[in-house]
């Protein structure tokens, strides 16, 4: 099910936030080089993305209730974190840094259409891991 996002602002001043994810978005968590990869297969389509240096991730801010679809086959190390979670987001012009950073700023729209982001990250795993195999049973 997916819900409408509420409006949103990124943190002003000089510190990152944490935020909760569920309301004004999901947060899509995804390996460094995985999210890298997918970054640049997604182009335009991207809307803003953290980058956490100190934990390897990229997270991508989706529509709320993008969490709760539980029938989505994510790549292996994807997660998709929503109602129950917390992100450190960093001030809204915060490019740089040792810490949490912005990789994409927000814009207008901030958001990234989670079934575009699907598929450029299954695409990118596919590449990068190769083929799933099922296991036998």
């Amino acid at each position: 099910m997916t819900t409408r996002a509420k409006p949103w602002t990124p943190p002003t001043g000089r510190s990152a936030q944490l935020q909760p994810a569920g309301k004004s978005w999901d947060a899509v968590r995804v390996p460094h080089l995985l999210g890298k990869q997918a970054l640049e297969a997604l182009g335009d389509a991207t809307g803003a993305v953290i980058e956490n240096p100190y934990d390897g991730v990229l997270y991508w801010l989706t529509t709320p209730g993008t969490a709760d679809q539980h029938d989505i086959d994510w790549p292996p190390g994807v997660e998709v974190w929503g109602t129950t979670a917390f992100i450190e987001v960093p001030p809204v012009d915060c490019r740089k840094g040792p810490g949490v950073r912005w990789l994409v700023p927000p814009r207008d729209q901030h958001l990234t259409d989670p079934t575009t982001l699907l598929a450029a990250l299954k695409t990118t795993a596919a590449s990068a891991l190769g083929p799933r195999e099922e296991a036998p049973q």
